[in-house]
């Protein structure tokens, strides 16, 4: 019998069984005494099974939760108990997500009143990532016909790890002492692509480096540390903050081909002719930095708040660049010819930084208030280094570069709150910018990387509650830039959100929330166009049952002009993107007898995509993706809640049918209290 129709019948008997089953109200866990706090907490405690049929690494992409054991959550409180304990009042312990799923978190914290404050906090993020490289993609070969496909050859298996630590000592009412950790890392497997290309390369070589990308496994390992310790300061209606600290920075990278000999992925140009033999790519860099962050605010008159900070950093470290590779490829006269090129670079980076803002709050009358905040930071970054190239042991380019970086960014905020009637609320305003980018090589300005940006973005927002069964809130904003540092910088954005929130009866809700936005930038052709648009109703016929169900719509167009213009000839050509997704979604919640419970929710996500660019047919096309997901629990007198979980899905490409995949996942879970 197969895996999914076992899942049906086990939850089929459990709907069939579970009424039947004893319905006897017991009383709440009391508190557990232990070391001085009475304690209580709850633990849920499961097992998943799954079953999955086509390609796993999409459904590992889309879901990534794996079958075994699994600590879905505990939570354990504990208040100290009258005049037992000198050192803590209460402590809390939260984890959720243990063992192996791909959010896991962990928070800790214990006070105790006006003495100190301790917090401590983990949290960890597996991402995936692994489409099918090896399909047929609609994309023209050398003579005629279909190749294996031309996709993106990106794959990565990755971790990121958050922890902190933060201790708050009251020394007074008015005075604390604050003392902070944060760590974060990332780490895992990855897989990308590099043409190979150097400095000081001959112009021949342009065409053969954009034509001939090869696979690397490049694995990351990253991590940033940052210690803090400050002092906050209360006096009347003022309030005063400083902090000082250092935080380092370190990256390591090391790419290697995937296997030698190794062909280009792009199946139009790949030749066995052609092989790269070897590819070896290492990037060390480390940053650090010290840290002074100051912040105030207060009423120097009843009606006027101040407010203000300055931060300033300074970013510095080495940096170290190597790389070498050889293989084959044409020459100058079009002959296929093994070559060999290294390259390296050894530098040092500096960035200081400052950042100061200025804020005012007046209220004018009781209805009538203005805010405006200033805010300028001033961002230099300089890189000063020794570079060299060797291409088939002919004489090397060698050279030192100096290369600054300077942004200036001065950002002005002005809006009033005005509320005319209680129900009312209206908020117009402005946002202009500056931005400053200045670029020097060796001393000498580079008009082509330098730019002065002045932007302006009205802006207003209604909030409207007539009475308690209607309401509606939205915002107009545009901006307007006189200048686009990138080819898909807009030059103009218009857009706007309006939501909507209507309850003619208790038991009935409605809810629908609009989203729009249109840029263009004229001189690259480009525009983009987001709209959106979600409804939600829901009806409670009794505390015992209830449904909803919802319906959302967004589409997405962009288009523009491209141009890569190295090799020959350049590529100038035209680019479109364009999809449609809607979202039917609904759901059920019941409560048929006493303790019996069940849910079922599901949405099915239909998306519609068409891309192309240079004439070619589109690679990625409409995408067909529901989800179920059922419920059923009984809660045991004294003993607990028994959960099942059903989850059934299908993810189905048109184009590229290699990814799809359908799965079902079944969990069991106890959760008991203490």
């Amino acid at each position: 019998m197969r895996s999914g129709c076992r899942f049906t019948m086990m939850l089929g008997g459990l709907l069939a069984i579970c009424p039947l089953l004893p319905a006897q109200e017991g009383p709440s866990a009391p508190n557990i005494p232990w070391g001085g706090f009475d304690n209580q907490g709850s633990v849920t405690l499961g097992y998943r099974f799954d079953d999955v049929k086509g390609y796993e690494p999409m459904y590992q992409e889309m879901f990534n939760l794996g079958q075994g054991l699994r600590l879905t959550d505990f939570n354990l409180f504990g208040e100290a108990q009258e005049g037992t304990n000198p050192f803590a009042d209460s402590y809390s312990l939260m984890m959720s997500g243990l063992g192996g799923d791909p959010f896991p978190s962990a928070q800790f914290s214990v006070t105790k009143n006006r003495l100190y404050d301790f917090r401590a906090s983990w949290r960890q993020a597996h991402y995936y990532w692994n489409q099918n490289d090896n399909v047929i993609l609609p994309i023209a070969a050398v003579g005629s016909g279909l190749s294996t496909g031309l996709t993106n050859n990106h794959d990565w298996a990755t971790v990121r790890k958050f922890g902190s630590a933060d201790l708050t000592i009251h020394a007074t009412n008015r005075l604390r002492f604050n003392f902070d950790y944060y760590r974060t890392s990332d780490s895992g497997a990855t897989f990308t692509t590099a043409s190979p290309d150097f400095l000081g390369s001959p112009g021949y070589w342009g065409s053969y480096a954009r034509a001939n990308p090869f696979y690397l496994y490049a694995p990351i390992n990253d991590d940033t540390n940052r210690i803090t310790g400050g002092v906050d300061y209360t006096y009347n209606s003022w309030s005063f903050h400083y902090a000082i600290g250092y935080q380092i920075f370190n990256s390591n990278m090391i790419a290697n081909n995937v296997t030698s000999p190794q062909l280009s992925i792009n199946p139009i140009t790949s030749s066995t002719l052609e092989p790269l033999t070897s590819f070896s790519w290492t990037e060390f860099r480390r940053l650090t930095t010290p840290i002074s962050e100051f912040s105030f605010v207060g009423k120097p008159l009843s009606r006027l708040e101040w407010r203000g900070s300055y931060m300033y950093y300074r970013y510095s470290g080495p940096l170290s660049f190597d790389q070498s590779v050889a293989g084959i490829a044409p020459d100058d006269t079009g002959t296929q010819a093994p070559y060999a090129f290294s390259q390296s670079a050894r530098g040092n980076v500096t960035e200081p930084d400052h950042i100061i803002s200025q804020g005012l709050t007046y209220q004018i009358k009781d209805w009538w208030s203005v805010y405006a905040d200033y805010r300028y930071s001033r961002m230099t970054s300089e890189g000063v280094g020794n570079f060299s190239s060797l291409f088939n042991a002919t004489t090397p380019t060698t050279g030192q570069d100096d290369i600054l970086w300077r942004n200036g960014l001065s950002d002005l905020h002005v809006y009033m709150d005005l509320t005319p009637v209680g129900t009312l609320v209206i908020r117009p305003g402005i946002h202009l910018m500056k931005a400053d980018v200045e670029t020097l090589e060796g001393g000498i300005a580079d008009p082509a990387l330098s730019l002065r940006t002045k932007t302006a973005a009205p802006e207003i927002s209604i909030g409207y509650e007539p009475s308690k069964k209607f309401s509606i809130r939205g915002d107009l904003h545009s901006f307007t830039n006189g200048a686009s540092y990138t080819a898909i910088t807009p030059h103009t954005d218009v857009g706007g959100r309006a939501v909507v929130q209507y309850h003619p009866i208790a038991k009935l809700s409605f809810e629908d929330e609009l989203n729009i936005s249109n840029s263009k930038f004229l001189d690259t052709n480009y525009e983009g166009r987001i709209h959106s648009n979600a409804a939600t109703v829901s009806y409670s016929f009794d505390p015992r049952f209830s449904i909803f169900t919802g319906f959302s719509y967004g589409s997405f167009y962009a288009q523009g002009d491209i141009m890569y213009a190295r090799g020959t000839p350049p590529l100038n050509d035209f680019l479109r993107d364009q999809e449609i997704n809607r979202v039917i979604s609904g759901g059920v919640e019941a409560r048929p007898v006493k303790r019996f419970g069940l849910r079922l929710s599901g949405n099915y996500d239909n998306s519609t995509g068409v891309g192309e660019i240079s004439g070619e047919p589109p690679a990625y096309g409409p995408v067909k993706w529901p989800l179920i997901t059922g419920t059923v629990y009984y809660e045991f007198p004294k003993a607990g809640r028994l959960s099942v979980d059903l989850q059934r899905t299908y993810y189905i490409q048109q184009i590229v049918t290699v990814n799809n995949f359908s799965a079902n996942l079944l969990t069991i879970r106890w959760t008991r209290d203490f």
